[in-house]
This record gives structure tokens, C-alpha cells and sequence, in this order.
């Protein structure tokens, strides 16, 4: 379990509109960071916090006393070209997308998320009284997107150009907006069990899992009850930090999807529990799985043209997807290892 929430525990914050110092003075008391543990803090302190990342963000944009937090951010105007070009000088990034339940961290060329709302440039001191250099985005809703941190001077050159050419001193984003539950379209068949089962043992391939949550117009915990054991098994929440560990440990490659930060596959190495995540590594990828965010985990066993290939599902409370993994074998059949690793979680479901 994460330290942040603890800390945090039971403090009741004023209302909206006159909280930002509030929120300052709470985040300053989490003390400094690493620079790559300077996302994952923020994250943690607006869940425990019940705000929106971009509302603890905006408190710290405008004017007051530096000692009150190690967060200074400055509000960027929209302007979509400027910004883009002025990433395209960042050189080497490290770029951490996703979700507030798991991120994905990876360094390359710098580049903004798609349909991003706002945006702020962010200076964090650390821990050893450094200072790291950002960019974070952000939806309508207030959840991050992605954050930008240029890795080398040259970078960081451009990050002070992009912040005298585009901030603006609005301290706060405009009203965030509630997040639209997506309207669900009238089912194309039937939702009843048999039906079901036919529709999804006549996949060819773990992406049709998608469409037959749209043709049944099901959230997919309800579609995994009404298919069954035959496709699908409920396994403990805890399945993926097991089966990251275990594919370490037997070097068994796993592909594991993230909704808002794409594919990302490899030998998995350095899997460890820290301060409530899960994190591993990959290529210089990091995977960080925040423990208690996961409510659900399934074992899908989907129909394709090499054979049966078994994905782990992963779900919040509120039924929405945190990830997805599975064998690391592209088009082919599944892998020995991985058909290992999957009937080690059955047995533990067995037991």
C-alpha cells in the first residue's frame, strides 16, 4: 500500500474555488521525489485526495511561497503547433502515459497525446534538491495523459522557449468537465448466454473480444460471467504482479496492453512492489500496476486462426479495462512458457 494515501488519510479538504492552497500545503507535506517518482506522487496524492490530477496540478500554478510545496507549474496557452514543434527539440524524453490505475514509462522522441484539453509546464524539486523539468497534459475530465520530461540540456533549453512563448497566467484550467459515460448503442443480438458463447468461440483473434462487447453491448465483467469457465475465469486480483514475477523468473516474453499508452512487450525484468505499485521493466519500458486499483482479473480464452490464445484481463471497480496481457508471440501459436505460466494461475484457482 502506497504511503501517500495514509499520510492523506482522513483530511477533509475546503470546498472548490478556495482549496488551492489547501492543496499546496497538503502536497508540500509528502516532501520531495525522485524525478521519475514525481508523476507516480501526484497521482497518488489526487486519488487520496478524491480531485482530479489537473485541479492539484492548477494549485500550483500563479503566485505563493515556494516552501509551501516542491511543485511550481505555469498554465500553456492551447496552442497546438507551437507546442508540437517545440517538442520536436526536446530530443531525449521520458514520456509516462496512461492511467491513473497503470502507466507505462518509455524514453524516445518527445510527442503530445492525442485530444489533450489542458497543459502545464511543471518544475518539481526533488528529494536531492534537484530539479526536474516537465510537461503534463491532460483530457476535458482532469485525468493525465502524459508527461513530458526532457532528459538532456538541450532539452531543457527548449522546455524553457516552449514556457516564455506559451504560458499564460490563468492559475486554474477552465471548469473540469464530469467524464461522459459512453452511451451504449442498442445490442445487435440478444444478450443471452448461449448466444454468446456461439458469437465468441467463432472469434478469430483476442481483438474481437471488443466487438462482441459492442455487438452484446456489455461491459465486459458481464460478458466474462455469461460466457463461463469454457472462456473465461475469474482469478485473483493479484494475478498480474504473479504472473509479471513469474514470467521474470522462467524468461517468458509477455505483450501487455494499456489503454491511453498502447502495446508494450518483452523479457520482463525487475518486478518488484513499491509504495503500492507493481512496477516492472522491459527494453527500457516500465510498467507501474497500482495494487488496489485492481478489482477484477479474468483469464480470457479467446478463439484465432493459430489456436486458443489466453489473455489476462484486468478491471477497476467502476468494470473499466486497466490492462490487458499475454503472450509475447504475435500472429503465432501461444508459447509453451506462457500456457505454463497460465495453468500455474489455474491451479492457484483450483486450490
Amino acid at each position: 500500500m502506497s504511503s501517500v494515501p495514509r499520510l492523506l488519510q482522513g483530511l477533509t479538504l475546503p470546498p472548490p474555488g478556495v482549496r488551492a492552497p489547501a492543496l499546496r500545503r497538503v502536497f508540500g507535506s509528502l516532501g520531495g521525489a525522485s524525478a521519475a517518482g514525481a508523476a507516480l506522487q501526484r497521482c497518488d496524492a489526487a486519488a487520496a485526495l478524491g480531485v482530479r490530477e489537473a485541479e492539484l496540478v492548477a494549485a500550483h500554478a500563479g503566485c505563493f511561497d515556494r516552501a509551501e510545496s516542491p511543485l511550481a507549474a505555469r498554465r500553456l496557452r492551447v496552442r497546438r503547433r507551437d507546442i508540437a514543434a517545440a517538442l520536436a527539440r526536446f530530443g531525449p524524453t521520458r514520456t509516462v502515459a496512461g492511467h491513473r490505475a497503470c502507466r507505462v514509462e518509455r524514453q524516445g522522441a518527445a510527442q503530445a497525446p492525442e485530444r489533450w484539453a489542458h497543459a502545464f509546464a511543471l518544475e518539481q524539486r526533488g528529494a536531492d534538491g534537484g530539479v526536474s523539468r516537465s510537461l503534463q497534459f491532460f483530457d476535458a475530465a482532469g485525468d493525465s495523459l502524459a508527461e513530458l520530461t526532457p532528459l538532456d540540456a538541450g532539452g531543457v533549453a527548449a522546455w524553457f522557449d516552449l514556457v516564455e512563448a506559451c504560458a499564460c497566467f490563468e492559475p486554474a484550467p477552465r471548469p473540469l468537465v464530469a467524464r461522459r459515460v459512453r452511451a451504449v448503442r442498442a445490442a445487435s443480438v440478444p444478450a443471452d448466454a448461449a448466444t454468446l458463447r456461439q458469437v465468441w468461440s467463432a472469434m478469430r483473434g483476442p481483438d474481437g473480444f471488443e466487438r462482441l462487447l459492442a455487438r452484446f453491448a456489455l461491459a465486459p465483467a458481464e460478458a466474462c460471467r455469461l460466457a463461463g469457465p469454457d472462456f473465461a475465469r475469474r482469478v485473483a486480483p493479484t494475478s498480474a504482479h504473479e504472473l509479471l514475477a513469474a514470467a521474470a523468473q522462467q524468461g517468458v516474453g509477455l505483450a501487455v496492453e494499456v489503454p491511453g499508452a498502447g502495446a508494450c512487450s518483452g523479457d520482463w525484468r525487475a518486478v518488484r512492489q513499491a509504495r503500492g505499485w507493481t512496477e516492472a521493466e522491459a527494453g527500457g519500458v516500465r510498467l507501474h500496476l497500482r495494487e488496489d486499483a485492481v478489482a477484477e482479473a479474468w483469464l480470457l480464452a479467446c478463439p484465432s486462426r493459430a489456436g486458443l490464445r489466453q489473455t489476462l484481463l484486468l478491471l477497476d471497480a467502476a468494470g473499466a479495462p486497466i490492462a490487458r496481457l499475454g503472450d509475447d508471440a504475435g500472429p503465432r501459436r501461444e508459447r509453451c512458457g506462457w500456457r505454463r505460466l497460465v495453468a500455474q494461475l489455474d491451479a492457484e484457482l483450483q486450490a
